[in-house]
């Protein structure tokens, strides 16, 4: 259900369910730069589909919460994995243009962690639903 600008894990895990597996810049960042140490799905839609789902309930393992998150939002500002980043931004229709300065700036950032931060600089939450 959407909640402002903000919408429960599981609907926007049921969203991204229905996107293409591949895109140019997160497949692109992932050959080129690589990925997060923190990966277990063939693609980043599997990943992201599942990461969402899971989020919503007490997790296992590693992966563990107290409380479950039911925040999209706050799960897309928490996600440390730049290739998702960029998958989801290109699944949800964000202007290629900006994807493309993103994806320069995650490049050119370093590590994993200030890629995240670079690319979530450019490409925000509230335009993520925007494009949606």
């Amino acid at each position: 259900m959407a909640r402002g600008n903000d919408m429960s894990c599981v609907v926007f895990s049921r969203l991204l369910r229905f996107k293409r597996s591949h895109y140019r810049y997160s497949d692109t960042y992932l050959r080129e730069v690589g990925n997060s140490p923190d990966r277990h799905a063939r693609t980043e839609k599997q990943h992201m589909v599942q990461w969402f789902a899971d989020n919503a309930t007490h997790g296992a393992g590693a992966y563990s919460r107290r409380r479950p998150n039911d925040s999209a939002k706050k799960c897309f500002n928490k996600l440390e994995n730049a290739a998702s980043l960029l998958w989801i931004a290109e699944a949800a229709g964000v202007e290629e243009s900006i994807v493309k300065i993103a994806f320069e700036a995650a490049r050119q950032a370093g590590d994993y962690r200030r890629a995240c931060g670079a690319i979530r600089k450019i490409i925000t939450w509230p335009m993520i639903i925007e494009s949606l």
